[in-house]
C-alpha cells in the first residue's frame, strides 16, 4: 500500500519534470529567412514610396498656398484676407487628416502583407513544440523574461527553419578535447544581456 501511495505522490512531480523544458527563438531571425520574405518587403516598400510621394505632393501644394498668402496678405482687403486665412487653415487641417489616414492605411497594408508569413511561422512553432514535447516556446523578440537558463531549454531556430524546408549550414564542432564550458557561459551571459536590452526598449519586461 505504501508503495502505491509513494508512486501516486511522485506522479505529479514526474509530470512536472516532463513539461519543464521549453523552447525559445527569435521571430525576426526566422521570418527573415523565409523565401517569400524579400518579395513581401519589396511590395511594402513600393507602397510606402507611393504614400511618401503623395504626402510630399500634398505638402508642396500646401506650401505654395501658404507662400501665396504671405505674398498678398498686406495687399488683400480685410474680407479677402479673412477668406484666405480660412482657406489656408482648412488646407492645413485636411493635410493633417490626410497624412493620418494614409499612415493608418499603410499600417493595415503592412499587417496584411506580413500576415501569411506570421501564420507560416506560427504553424511551424506549434509543430516543433508538439514534436519535441515542450512545455512552451518563448519568442525572445516579444516575451518578457529577465533570464533564460540554456540548460532548461534549447534554441529551436534551426528546427523551425528545417520544418519550413530551409537548409541551415551545420556549425563546426569543437576540436577533440576542447573545453566548451566557457563558451556556454558566455552564450548565457549574452542571452541575458540581450534580453535586458529588450527590456529597456519595450518597457513591459517586451
Amino acid at each position: 500500500m505504501r508503495k502505491y501511495l509513494f508512486l501516486l505522490l511522485m506522479l505529479p512531480m514526474a509530470v512536472a519534470a516532463q513539461t519543464n523544458t521549453f523552447g525559445y527563438f527569435r521571430y525576426k531571425k526566422v521570418v527573415e529567412q523565409l523565401p517569400e520574405y524579400s518579395q513581401v518587403c519589396n511590395d511594402y516598400e513600393e507602397l510606402k514610396k507611393q504614400c511618401d510621394a503623395e504626402i510630399a505632393r500634398n505638402e508642396e501644394q500646401l506650401t505654395r498656398s501658404y507662400v501665396a498668402y504671405l505674398d498678398g496678405q498686406n495687399e488683400f482687403p480685410e474680407p479677402i484676407l479673412r477668406k484666405r486665412q480660412k482657406e489656408l487653415q482648412e488646407l492645413v487641417d485636411k493635410s493633417i487628416l490626410f497624412r493620418k489616414e494614409l499612415q493608418a492605411w499603410l499600417t493595415a497594408a503592412h499587417d496584411s502583407l506580413y500576415a501569411p508569413l506570421r501564420a507560416k511561422v506560427d504553424d511551424a512553432v506549434s509543430r516543433v513544440c508538439l514534436h519535441n514535447n515542450l512545455a512552451y516556446i518563448i519568442d525572445l523578440d516579444e516575451a518578457g523574461y529577465k533570464f533564460i537558463n540554456p540548460t532548461c531549454g534549447f534554441d529551436i531556430t534551426n528546427a523551425l527553419l528545417g520544418t519550413l524546408g530551409i537548409i541551415v549550414p551545420e556549425q563546426e564542432t569543437p576540436a577533440e578535447g576542447e573545453q566548451t564550458t566557457e563558451g556556454e557561459e558566455q552564450q548565457a551571459q549574452q542571452t541575458q544581456t540581450q534580453i535586458r536590452r529588450s527590456d529597456k526598449g519595450h518597457g513591459r519586461f517586451r
